[in-house]
């Protein structure tokens, strides 16, 4: 079995700690290597390499938007050398939130869970896994795509260049006190998408939505399972569109947390295989697992390939 570990040099887990992948690469010996790309367009020549000759696992450390942008690689080059399925990928969870690593019950700490597949591949062992569909997001993959208060929120996450679970907390807190006065904090953070929502070719009936989510996992980070219906059909999605205001969505907050989601009254969710957004406006922000995106015009959800991921 050979194991091939990329890495995001530009993360902030790698950042904090350098040695990170040259430790990576001690523990796999002659059993791997460790890929750290430069840049996207380096990424995907790496992935199109690894289409021609798979691994029999691939390893991604980092946190759920290098795991986002490095599935979406592997998903494209894999289906250009003959559509291919991709190998058992291990999640080394490396980042703030790692939504999809929680969401997939994978708690292992990354030198721990490479260890294992070191020893399991010495001893000729395949490892065993969990199989999980992606989201196809126009012409990318994710797990969790989101408008509205998503975008608008990860927007001010985002803004001053610092993030972590404190930001978070932060800015969920000063949301929620803004909003018991309707300010001016809680209105940029609440700011509505405006336009069409189709799911499975019918409208539905709001043209102003607090958010729209569609995601294949439950969680959205903090703990909060916001997509609840995720596990519900392992062929469709969850689709939750977010009607209500701050103030009456707050009463939310414990249920989410809890994995029961949004009260009916206040959104209206399904599972689905097709989801189509039309903006109002010519250009509207989304996000695909934390990573913040622009787009203009229609914007069609779908499911992508099912990935297999190695139990931890």
């Amino acid at each position: 079995m050979s194991i091939v570990v990329f890495v995001n040099p530009r993360s902030r887990a790698n950042r904090r700690d350098p040695r990170l992948a040259d430790r990576f690469a001690r523990t796999l010996g002659e059993v791997g290597r460790v890929i750290a790309p430069a840049s996207l367009d380096d990424l995907m020549v790496h992935a199109k390499q690894l289409a021609q000759n798979p691994p029999a696992v691939i390893g991604i450390h980092g946190g759920d938007g290098t795991l986002h942008r490095t599935v979406a690689a592997l998903i494209q080059a894999f289906r250009g050398a003959g559509d291919r399925a991709l190998p058992p990928i291990a999640i080394l969870a490396g980042g703030t939130m790692n939504v999809v690593a929680r969401s997939l019950g994978i708690k292992a700490r990354p030198e721990r869970l490479l260890a294992s597949l070191v020893s399991a591949s010495k001893a000729g062992q395949a490892p065993s896994v969990v199989v999980k569909r992606c989201l196809q997001v126009g012409g990318s993959y994710g797990f969790v795509f989101g408008n509205g208060l998503m975008a608008n929120f990860l927007e001010e996450y985002y803004a001053k260049g610092g993030y972590g679970a404190g930001r978070a907390v932060w800015i969920l807190t000063r949301t929620l006190l803004s909003a018991l006065v309707w300010g001016g904090y809680a209105r940029r953070i609440f700011r509505r998408y405006r336009g069409r929502v189709l799911v499975e070719g019918q409208a539905l009936p709001w043209k102003a939505l607090t958010g729209v989510c569609a995601a294949t996992v439950r969680e959205v980070g903090l703990g909060f399972k916001l997509n609840h219906r995720a596990d519900e059909d392992p062929d469709r999605f969850s689709v939750l569109a977010i009607h209500a205001g701050p103030v009456t969505l707050a009463q939310d907050l414990v249920p989410v947390h809890r994995g029961l989601g949004v009260n009916p009254r206040r959104a209206w969710s399904a599972v689905a295989s097709k989801l189509v957004i039309e903006p109002e406006e010519a250009e509207t922000s989304y996000t695909i697992d934390g990573d913040l995106y622009r787009a203009s015009g229609p914007l069609e959800i779908g499911l992508g390939p099912p990935l297999q991921f190695v139990k931890a």
